[in-house]
């Protein structure tokens, strides 16, 4: 009798924890692929927002909505394709410099971080 309860409350137990550590959000983590951009019209990189858990994975059945704006760098970055709301594409305009991407929340309206993102020149970044 007594080690059906304790196999119970072990499995409850386990199933308290696995929710603690792979289900909740504990950060927001955010991926640009590729990480710098070349001083060309046609250089592009993609920004993704996602949220972590206490592991550092991706959690499961979890979605973020933001919106991106560019704040520094206007006339060196432009947004395309902000289409699944958790990412977006940044085109160079050929123009080198660095420019800076706020990226906010669309439920709360707040900052959930910024971005720099580092435009080199053509030759430079090709062997970047």
């Amino acid at each position: 009798m007594y080690k059906k309860l304790i196999w119970i409350l072990a499995v409850i137990l386990l199933l308290l924890l696995a929710d603690r550590f792979i289900l909740t959000s504990s950060d927001v983590k955010i991926e640009m692929k590729p990480e710098i951009l070349r001083a060309s019209t046609t250089s592009e990189l993609v920004i993704n927002v996602y949220r972590v858990n206490m592991l550092g994975f991706k959690v499961p059945f979890s979605k973020i909505e933001a919106q991106f704006l560019v704040e520094e760098g206007k006339n060196l970055v432009e947004l395309i394709d902000e289409g699944t709301g958790n990412s977006v594409k940044v085109r160079a305009k050929g123009v080198e410099g660095e420019a800076t991407i706020g990226i906010y929340s669309l439920k709360s309206g707040m900052q959930i971080r910024k971005v720099m993102i580092k435009i080199l020149p053509r030759d430079v970044a090709l062997n970047y």
